[in-house]
């Protein structure tokens, strides 16, 4: 991930209402606790406004469950930083927090009447469905660009080891973060071993140069017998030509 200052020329063609409206919409319609804040934020960041690509938003989601703190402050300050710089985080993290500070000091009151409502309660309970289907499309989106840039194979077996560790095994999701990360910088160069290693590479390549060879071979022998053959046809006929001539002249 490429973690840079965004140049004037980028802050400048970014008005500061879209990313204070997008901040202000995530932290308004975000119910469900950290995990529900992602797609939201990555459909601002992505598909509305395209700040950024998935792959971008994707490394940041990683990093940022990675680091201690809610997710939703952490994306909302670097979204802001990525677009407007250090104003652009310090504003994005204000106006997301805004709506739900307000509304927990304005309803402070009749907080644990709230608590026990079957209407709040029936209300928190209709909108979980819709945000596990939008981590579920986010999730395969995010599997298929694993899939394109490991392999589907690759992909998998690594997707079922991180189940395994995060689900029995137990393990904080930072250090499966950071293995993955130090894996990651490696990666390519032990693709490139194992396909140096892998048997037949170099047997193929050789019986791919004696074949050009025999083909090149062929091709000069064909030529060569065409040029002497039609050669050779054309010389007696020069012959008779010549000797016509000569005829022609000794009459004369």
């Amino acid at each position: 991930m490429e973690n840079r200052a965004p140049d004037e020329k980028e802050v400048g063609g970014i008005s500061w209402w879209n990313l204070l409206a997008a901040m202000l919409r995530t932290g308004i319609f975000t119910y469900g606790g950290g995990p529900a804040v992602i797609p939201l934020m990555r459909h601002e960041a992505v598909k509305r406004y395209g700040w950024m690509e998935d792959e971008e938003f994707g490394e940041i989601v990683a990093l940022a469950n990675a680091l201690p703190g809610p997710i939703a402050t952490k994306l909302a300050a670097y979204l802001g930083y990525r677009v407007k710089g250090i104003l652009g985080a310090v504003l994005a993290v204000v106006v997301h927090i805004l709506p739900s500070s307000l509304a927990m000091i304005v309803l402070l009151g009749s907080l644990y009447a709230l608590k026990s409502s079957r209407v709040v309660a029936g209300m928190i309970a209709a909108v979980k469905p819709v945000i596990v289907v939008m981590l579920g499309v986010m999730a395969y989106e995010f599997g298929a660009s694993a899939g394109r840039g490991l392999g589907w194979l690759f992909a998998a077996v690594t997707g079922l080891v991180v189940l395994i560790v995060l689900g029995p095994a137990n393990v904080h999701p930072a250090l499966v973060v950071l293995a993955a990360l130090l894996y990651g910088s490696v990666h390519l160069r032990v693709v490139d071993a194992l396909r140096a290693r892998r048997p037949g590479i170099g047997a193929g390549a050789g019986e791919q140069g004696a074949n050009d060879q025999s083909t090149e071979t062929g091709a000069g022998g064909r030529v060569g017998k065409s040029a002497g053959g039609d050669q050779g046809r054309d010389d007696p006929r020069s012959r008779n030509g010549a000797g016509t001539s000569g005829e022609g002249e000794g009459s004369g």
